[in-house]
């Protein structure tokens, strides 16, 4: 790929086309990768208390610190040896091709647009069973506050996605501050079929079904790579701010599985839609209970608008990059004024809008499976790259080299197996619309595509 798919400009004026480079510090990146995650600790989460109760969620959450652990060391070596490739699907075309950057790229954008048409699914949700009012005039609101966010530029709005993330993970550490005082160890045993409990009642097997559960502790940090192009000093930075996020990713969410489900009951906080609130009004006699499940539910709300900022962005910015590469129509990557990629992010807006339409519960699994398709092209490029370009300077060499990546690419083909069984249909499904648009790639492959 050439070094400036943007073209040039004159001294001191910004291309037309090209994003803002150097507008983000890197706590602002691990703040973006952590606002996307963040939610997972609200909901989705105690689900897998009852496919394989407390211990289960423990070993697949472990399990899913090291994936995005050594994924991350492979994006942030990628990152800073091709920082100009722009996304997932560059590094993926450098090393495996245009067709599978084209699936890498869509998945990645899809899956995005996807999780943000989740987010404001959710977060009318609970406007509706907090405030006594939702429906689709609350969703439209949603989205045009967030769109218009996102097009003021990456500055605004990584800046309140860090107000976001932070005024999210102190109202977490009041729950926990909150429910330690509650926490019983029996709590975390679940009955097991025929008598007696267990930290582990469905045994091994349903600890590896609690995978795609676990897995919205961590889900999206990695998607804070797609600010490379706009971070300062992205090469030593770039994996700081990954490090960061999936170490506060990884201690928040542990300490939330822990005391949420000692403090209330694994067996009751497994059939609940809302864990943390059903956790701080478990004992509504409790001196506090009531100002804890206000600023619980104020929480909540900030942490999945937090999710849907950070989504919005990385998936407009993946769009973007598309465009520029030639996977996309042109237009998908022009800016505005403000050097935000406007029709992308209109784009996304318009995915997300459909989604919102859909339950839940299948979307939610397919968009994880999206993300796991895009993972396991990114570590095999990984790898690739590693073997056919072993003198490609690295300014930045993943810690463990290839053996994590493999690590990495076992353990997310582990999540797309988890997703298959969870939803077969909504999986077929995708798994057909895939098909399609790889299809359609090769019998029309864009006359614009860079081969470079």
């Amino acid at each position: 790929m050439s070094g400036s798919p943007t073209g040039t400009a004159a001294p001191g004026a910004a291309a037309p086309s090209a994003l803002k480079a150097g507008a983000l510090h890197w706590v602002q990146v691990a703040a973006l990768g952590i606002a996307i995650a963040i939610s997972g600790n609200v909901s989705g989460w105690n689900y897998g208390l009852g496919v394989g109760g407390w211990g289960g969620m423990l070993l697949a959450a472990l399990a899913m610190a090291v994936l995005f652990l050594c994924l991350t060391q492979s994006l942030a070596e990628l990152a800073a040896a091709l920082p100009e490739a722009g996304g997932f699907d560059g590094y993926v075309r450098r090393a495996l091709g245009p067709t599978a950057a084209y699936l890498t790229g869509m998945s990645v954008a899809i899956a995005l647009a996807v999780g943000a048409g989740l987010a404001i699914s959710f977060s009318e949700a609970y406007v509706s069973a907090w405030l006594g009012f939702g429906g689709w005039p609350i969703k439209i609101a949603f989205l045009v506050f967030v769109m218009g966010l996102q097009l003021r530029g990456a500055s605004e709005a990584v800046g309140l996605t860090v107000a976001v993330g932070i005024a999210a993970l102190v109202i977490l550490l009041a729950f926990c501050l909150f429910m330690a005082p509650a926490f019983q160890s029996a709590r975390l045993f679940s009955a097991v079929p025929g008598g007696g409990v267990s930290l582990l009642p469905h045994g091994l097997g349903g600890a590896a079904r609690c995978i795609p559960f676990a897995l919205f502790l961590f889900l999206g940090v990695e998607q804070a790579g797609h600010a490379a192009a706009e971070m300062r000093d992205m090469a030593r930075n770039m994996p700081k701010a990954l490090a960061t996020a999936i170490g506060v990713a990884f201690v928040v969410g542990l300490c939330v599985l822990l005391i949420a489900t000692g403090g209330t009951g694994a067996d009751r906080l497994a059939a609940v839609d809302d864990p943390l609130f059903a956790a701080v009004t478990s004992n509504p006699a409790r001196v506090g209970s009531v100002f804890m499940a206000r600023l619980v539910g104020a929480g909540a709300l900030t942490a999945l608008l937090g999710t849907f900022f950070s989504l919005a962005y990385a998936g407009s910015r993946q769009f973007y990059h598309l465009s520029l590469a030639g996977f996309l129509p042109a237009v998908f990557g022009r800016v505005n004024g403000r050097q935000a990629p406007a029709p992308a992010v209109y784009l996304v807006g318009v995915i997300a809008l459909g989604t919102a339409v859909f339950p839940p519960n299948s979307a939610m699994v397919v968009f994880i499976f999206l993300i796991s398709v895009s993972h396991v092209l990114l570590l095999a490029a990984f790898l690739r790259l590693r073997q056919q370009e072993p003198n490609l300077a690295r300014t930045y060499r993943a810690l463990g080299g290839s053996p994590i990546a493999c690590v990495a690419l076992l353990l997310s083909l582990s999540v797309m197996v988890s997703c298959y069984q969870l939803e077969v249909r909504a999986l077929q499904i995708a798994i057909a619309a895939i098909g399609l648009l790889i299809a359609q790639f090769v019998w029309m492959r864009p006359a614009r595509l860079r081969i470079s």
